[in-house]
C-alpha cells in the first residue's frame, strides 16, 4: 500500500475508552431531578391547524407542563440558517402555529418526570388538522405551501460555461435518482439543558458547539450559554443542524427553571429527518465518435423537505463539481431547489459530492457504451490534466494527477481475467458478472471563507501541552489522535491534553463538517505549535544569553550548543510568563481530494440479489498523517455507499404519510456486508495548508454508489438492461431483468 511520506500511525487514545462501554453521552449526564420532554406530532402532511386537544395529556401521570407555540413565542427560524439562498419567506417555527407541512412536524411540547411518561402522554393529544393538498414531487404544484408565495420554488440557478461546441456525432441523455436517506446515527438526536449561573448549559451531541451556542442564545433569548458535546455517537452532518427541538428544550428549561433532557426516538429520527439526497438529475452528454466529450448540460431538481433552512444549501456543493474530474468545454447547469410535505433535508455525508458523482459517472459509462468504446479510455480521454482548475461553478480544483488514479485503479484489477471470466459465465448461462468504475473530485474544508481556531499552550503545573481546538470529534473520527500526534511532531513532547466540544473552554470555533478538520483544525494547531516553539527560543536565548540560533531544542528542553548545563525548560520559560499562541487559521482555498473506486458484482437472475465481490480503491487526499484513521474513515464511508446502493431509500406515500418509520423498513450494512478493500493512495499535496492535507472523511460514499452502479449494468447489459436507479435491491433489480427478457 502506497501511503505518501512521514505517514505514522500513532495508536489512537480514543479507542479503548469507547469500545468498552466507557464513552459519555448525553443520555449518560442526565441528573436524577431531570424533566424530559416528548413532542405532539402532526398526522398529516400538510393541513391547518383546527384544533389540538390537550386536557387528557395534561392530566397523565407524571407530567409537569404542556405547550404550544403560543405558550413558548418563540421566534421562527429563518429561511437559510447556512449557506443555501435566503428563501425569506419560507420560515420555520420551532412548533407549529397554524399550518403543518409534513407527518412529524412538531405541534405542542409536553414535559414529564421521565421519558417513558413523556412520550407515553404526547400519544393521547388529538390534533384536528383540515388537510391541504399535499406536495410530494418536487415542482409539481399541486399545492403552495408558504403565503406570500407564488409557488415553492426556493431557488433556481443558471450556469453556462465556455463556447457551443460542434453538431455532436455521439449524444446520450440520463436520469438519475437520488433516493432519500436516513442518517442512522448508533445516538439518535439527544440535548440536555441545565439553568445556571443566569443562563443555561447545554450538553448536546452536535457537531458544532459554537454555533448552537449561538443558535439558542439568539432564537430563545438567552444571553449566557453554555454548549458542551460529549461523546458523540455519529454524526454524518445531520448534527450540525438546526433542530427545533433544540430550541423549545432549552425554553422550557429556562420557564420552568429545572434540567430538561430530549432525547429522540428512533421512529422519530425517521419521520423528522433531517434526510439525505433526495435530488433528481438529468443529463446530457455529448461529444466526438473517438470518446471526447464536448459538452454536458444538467438539469437538477433538488428538494428540501417541508422547510429549507439546512438542507437548500446542498444543491449548491453539488453544482460546484458537477462535472466530477473530466475537462468539458461547455457546461450548462439548470438547477431548481423546491419545498415539498416532506420531512427536511440537511447536508448528509458528501452532501451534494455523492449527487454529482453518480451523474456523472452513469453519463460516462453510457455515453462510452454509446460510443464503442472502452470506458476506462473514456475517462482517461478526458480527466483535468492541469492545476489549478476551474469549474464552470467556479470551484478551483488544487492539485491532482487524475488519470494516474484511473490508471492505477486499473492496474490493481486482473481485467483480462475478469472480462474473460465474464464471457465464460454469459455462455454457460451462470449468474454474470460486472466491473464498474466510479471517479469523483470531492470539494472539502467548508466555505472559501472557512477557518478554525486553534491555541497551544504550555501548562508549567501539569507539565502538559494544552491544545484547545474549535473542531470537534464527531464519533471516533480520531481527532484527538491526531492533534496529539501533530504538536508531538513539533515539539518533541508526549504529554498533550486537547480540550475540544466545550464553548466555556474554547473560546471560538466553527466545527466538524465538510471534511475540514485536518486540513484546517489541525493545521492551525500545526502553526500554533511552531509559534510557541518560536517564542519559547526567543525567551530561552534571553535567559540564557545566547543567540537563538545557537539553541538546540529536544524534548520541552532548549540548550546552548557547546556549553553544558546551561539549559532551560518550556516549564520554566511559562512558569514566568504564559506561553501560548492563537489564531483563527483561514486557508483561503478549498481542497478537492479525488478518488476512483471500482466494483466488481454478480447478479443473481433468479432472485434480483446483487453480491458485491471485490471493491478496489485510489484515494488522493494529500498528505495522510494517521494512515489507519484515513483507512477507517474510508472503510466507514464506503459502507454508507454500500447502503446506498443496495438498500437504503425512505419512502413515502402520494398523502405525504411515510413508510419507512423504523429500521425493520430500512436496511443498513452491517460488519459483515461489505468485502475485503483493496485500496492505495496518492499523495498530491494541497497547497492551501502548512500540513498539505485534503479531507478523506467522504470518500467511499462518493464513489462506491456509482461504481456499484455500472457494475451492476455492466452484468446485465447482455441480458438487455440498459438502466436501473438506485437502490439496487432485489426486487426491482429482478422486475428489469423480466421485463427485458419480455422485450427480447
Amino acid at each position: 500500500m502506497n501511503l505518501g511520506t512521514n505517514c505514522v500511525s500513532s495508536r489512537r487514545v480514543e479507542d479503548h475508552r469507547l469500545i468498552t462501554g466507557n464513552g459519555t453521552y448525553v443520555s449518560d449526564l442526565v441528573p436524577a431531578d431531570a424533566l424530559y420532554v416528548a413532542f405532539v406530532r402532526s398526522p398529516s402532511a400538510h393541513g391547518t391547524i383546527d384544533n389540538v386537544d390537550l386536557d387528557e395529556v395534561r392530566s397523565s401521570p407524571g407530567v409537569v407542563g404542556v405547550f404550544t407555540a403560543e405558550d413558548l413565542d418563540l421566534q421562527d427560524i429563518p429561511g437559510a440558517t447556512g449557506r443555501g439562498p435566503a428563501a425569506e419567506p419560507f420560515t420555520r417555527p420551532p412548533l407549529a402555529r397554524s399550518t403543518v407541512r409534513y407527518v412529524g412536524d412538531p405541534v405542542a411540547v409536553v414535559v414529564a418526570e421521565s421519558a417513558r411518561l413523556a412520550a407515553d402522554a404526547a400519544d393521547l393529544a388529538w390534533v384536528d388538522i383540515d388537510d391541504l393538498p399535499v406536495e410530494t414531487v418536487p415542482g409539481e404544484n399541486r399545492a403552495v405551501l408558504f403565503d406570500g408565495t407564488e409557488s415553492n420554488l426556493i431557488e433556481e440557478v443558471f450556469i453556462e460555461a465556455g463556447e457551443p461546441a460542434s453538431p455532436p456525432e455521439i449524444s446520450v441523455t440520463v436520469d438519475v435518482h437520488h433516493q432519500r436517506l436516513a442518517p442512522v446515527s448508533m445516538e439518535t438526536q439527544a440535548i440536555l439543558v441545565v439553568p445556571e449561573d443566569g443562563g443555561v448549559h447545554v450538553w448536546c451531541s452536535h457537531q458544532a458547539p459554537h454555533r448552537l451556542k449561538s443558535q439558542i442564545s439568539n432564537f430563545v433569548g438567552i444571553e449566557r450559554v453554555r454548549v458542551t458535546v460529549p461523546d458523540v455517537g455519529g454524526a454524518f452532518g445531520m448534527k450540525g443542524s438546526l433542530f427545533p427541538e433544540y430550541l423549545v428544550t432549552a425554553a422550557v428549561a429556562v420557564r420552568l427553571d429545572r434540567p430538561v433532557a430530549w432525547i429522540q426516538r428512533r421512529p422519530d429520527q425517521f419521520t423528522g429527518g433531517t434526510h439525505g439526497r433526495a435530488q433528481r438529475h438529468q443529463l446530457t452528454l455529448e461529444g466526438t465518435a473517438d470518446g471526447r466529450i464536448t459538452s454536458a448540460r444538467f438539469e437538477l431538481i433538488a428538494e428540501t423537505g417541508a422547510y429549507p433552512h439546512d438542507g437548500s444549501a446542498v444543491p449548491t456543493f453539488g453544482r460546484l463539481t458537477a462535472t466530477g474530474m473530466y475537462d468539458i468545454p461547455r457546461v450548462e447547469i439548470h438547477a431548481k431547489t423546491f419545498v415539498t410535505n416532506r420531512a427536511p433535508t440537511g447536508p448528509y455525508r458528501g452532501a451534494g459530492r455523492p449527487e454529482a458523482a453518480l451523474t456523472m459517472e452513469r453519463g460516462i459509462d453510457v455515453f462510452a457504451r454509446a460510443a464503442g468504446l472502452d470506458p476506462i479510455e473514456v475517462r482517461l480521454m478526458n480527466v483535468v490534466r492541469e492545476w489549478p482548475y476551474t469549474t464552470a461553478a467556479g470551484a478551483i480544483y488544487d492539485s491532482g494527477d487524475y488519470a494516474a488514479a484511473i490508471e492505477l485503479a486499473r492496474s490493481m484489477l486482473d481485467l483480462d481475467g475478469l472480462r474473460a471470466e465474464q464471457k465464460r459465465r454469459l455462455a454457460a448461462g451462470e449468474s454474470p458478472l460486472g466491473i464498474g468504475f466510479g471517479a469523483f473530485v470531492e470539494r472539502a474544508g467548508g466555505a472559501l471563507e472557512s477557518w478554525e481556531y486553534a491555541a497551544v499552550e504550555v501548562d508549567p503545573e501539569t507539565e502538559e501541552i494544552v491544545v484547545r481546538t474549535g473542531s470537534t470529534d464527531g464519533g471516533g473520527q480520531g481527532h484527538k489522535t491526531v492533534w496529539s500526534q501533530v504538536a508531538r511532531d513539533v515539539l518533541g513532547l508526549d504529554k498533550i491534553r486537547i480540550i475540544a466540544g466545550d464553548t466555556d473552554e474554547v473560546p471560538a470555533g466553527l466545527g466538524t463538517f465538510a471534511s475540514r478538520s485536518a486540513q484546517i483544525g489541525a493545521s492551525g494547531v500545526h502553526r500554533m505549535a511552531l509559534k510557541v516553539l518560536e517564542l519559547g527560543r526567543e525567551r530561552a536565548a534571553e535567559r540564557l544569553e545566547a543567540s537563538p540560533h545557537d539553541l538546540k531544542y529536544e524534548s520541552g528542553v532548549f540548550s546552548v550548543a557547546g556549553s553544558p548545563g546551561s539549559e532551560v525548560s518550556l516549564w520554566d520559560l511559562a512558569a514566568d510568563e504564559p506561553l501560548e499562541a492563537d489564531e483563527k487559521f483561514q486557508p483561503g482555498a478549498q481542497t478537492f481530494p479525488y478518488g476512483v473506486h471500482v466494483a466488481v458484482v454478480e447478479v443473481l437472475p433468479e432472485t434480483g440479489e446483487v453480491r458485491v465481490l471485490d471493491i478496489v480503491a485510489v484515494d488522493d487526499c494529500g498528505r495522510v498523517l494517521s494512515p489507519m484513521i484515513v483507512e477507517g474513515q474510508l472503510h466507514g464511508s464506503m459502507a454508507q455507499g454500500l447502503g446506498q446502493a443496495l438498500w437504503e431509500e425512505v419512502l413515502y406515500d402520494e398523502a405525504g404519510q411515510p413508510l419507512t418509520t423504523s429500521l425493520l423498513a430500512y436496511l443498513i450494512p452491517d460488519s459483515t456486508s461489505l468485502p475485503a478493500i483493496r485500496s492505495d493512495r496518492l499523495e498530491n499535496r494541497a497547497p492551501s495548508n502548512p500540513l498539505g492535507v485534503k479531507g478523506s472523511g467522504e470518500a467511499g460514499c462518493i464513489g462506491l454508489p456509482p461504481a456499484i452502479l455500472n457494475a451492476t449494468l455492466d452484468a446485465l447489459a447482455p441480458l438487455g438492461v440498459t438502466d436501473l436507479q438506485l437502490p439496487l435491491r432485489p426486487q426491482k433489480v429482478w422486475t428489469a431483468i423480466q421485463q427485458a427478457r419480455a422485450h427480447a
